[in-house]
């Protein structure tokens, strides 16, 4: 019986310990993540990026080279019908100032790298990778290179009702 209650309240600590596996799963709660960009359609600068891209060779804007004192107001990017599969919602005060959201990318989970268990394993800093998926052809602007890995950081206290992933590390997240 004695051995029974010790192998109960063993199993009652070790759920506390936060695994990759529990990290893992929590982390993925907030993916995918949608990558958008800003298409500023009335700036020049802007639209010199654009033509340093593939993109109007592809079809799927066209960009004026000049504009006359009467088309000032016009824009410099204008989308053909293929752009539009990636557009995204734009606020009303961006389109009257000529920009437009395009969706450039989808963020995945990859994987646990590393976990370092901080403050008597109550908190932990978790590294991840994530990869980026569907690449549009927007994703160009961006500079995203979907071969490069990119890691980022997730930082865990343990509640009375489990491990949680804080939005704000706070002091003891910086304290070895």
């Amino acid at each position: 019986m004695y051995l029974f209650f010790v192998a109960v309240l063993f199993m009652h600590c070790s759920s506390n310990k936060l695994t990759r596996e529990k990290a893992a799963e929590i982390i993925k709660n907030n993916y995918p993540e949608l990558v958008d960009w800003d298409i500023f359609c009335g700036d020049p600068e802007f639209a010199k990026k654009v033509l340093d891209t593939d993109l109007e060779k592809d079809g799927y804007v066209t960009i004026k080279r000049t504009h006359t004192f009467n088309e000032l107001s016009e824009p410099w990017i204008n989308f053909a019908e293929k752009a539009k599969p990636y557009f995204l919602t734009t606020p009303p005060g961006d389109k009257e100032h000529q920009i437009q959201k395009v969706k450039v990318a989808d963020i995945q989970f990859g994987e646990i790298t590393g976990m370092k268990m901080l403050a008597n394993d109550k908190k932990a800093i978790v590294e991840y990778k994530i990869e980026y998926k569907n690449l549009t052809p927007f994703a160009i602007l961006a500079k995203i290179d979907d071969k490069k890995p990119v890691t980022r950081t997730a930082y865990f206290s343990l509640y009375d009702d489990g491990w949680r992933q804080e939005k704000k590390p706070d002091i003891d997240f910086l304290v070895p």
